[in-house]
């Protein structure tokens, strides 16, 4: 649990590193749906170059069973590709849902190998990379029993259900929902 912490936290930096690194070059770049970093270039939907301008997720997180929560959130993506572009992507080959930037709540979650717009719904394309930490210091992670789903579509918005994540020291579980469009 801790450990994944550790490496959500590592692929950001990673992600805000190749971002940073890619401002300077002359090749397209293209970054994680995590990383948000104040920029007011973004690559371009149709040449994948650098414009102007600014985007963002906005999101609903819905969380019903032990902990009950709804959170309504923004993240900004004005370091990252347009949209459409980061849909066809992700950063090499990873899609992460939006996140609250709330240390009291949040549900991380990770699709690799993400192949663009579709639904995974294979555990296998995100194990090891999904865990709601909730307000009481809760940590909800996947079981056998868990049924997850992954949807991005073209545009950049989609959803992702959840149901029987479990905290592995009280055997409590949680089932829910997050929505999003990217604009």
């Amino acid at each position: 649990m801790l450990l994944r912490r550790r490496a959500a936290i590592g692929f950001s930096l990673v992600c805000c590193m190749a971002v940073v690194s890619a401002c300077g070059s002359s090749s397209t770049a293209t970054a994680s749906a995590n990383a948000a970093a104040p920029s007011s270039q973004a690559l371009s939907p149709t040449s994948g170059g650098l414009s102007g301008g600014t985007h963002e997720f906005t999101a609903t997180l819905q969380v019903t069973g032990a902990v009950t929560q709804t959170l309504n959130f923004t993240q900004s993506l004005s370091v990252l590709p347009a949209c459409s572009v980061l849909a066809q992507s992700g950063f090499s080959g990873t899609w992460s849902i939006p996140q609250p930037n709330s240390t009291a709540f949040v549900l991380n979650w990770n699709v690799t190998p993400y192949t663009g717009a579709g639904t995974y719904a294979d555990a296998s394309t995100y194990q090891g990379s999904v865990e709601l930490d909730a307000n009481q210091g809760e940590e909800f992670d996947p079981v056998a029993a868990s049924v997850m789903s992954v949807t991005v579509k073209a545009d950049g918005s989609g959803s992702a259900t959840f149901q029987n994540l479990q905290d592995e020291y009280t055997g409590a579980s949680v089932s829910g929902s997050e929505t999003w469009t990217c604009s």
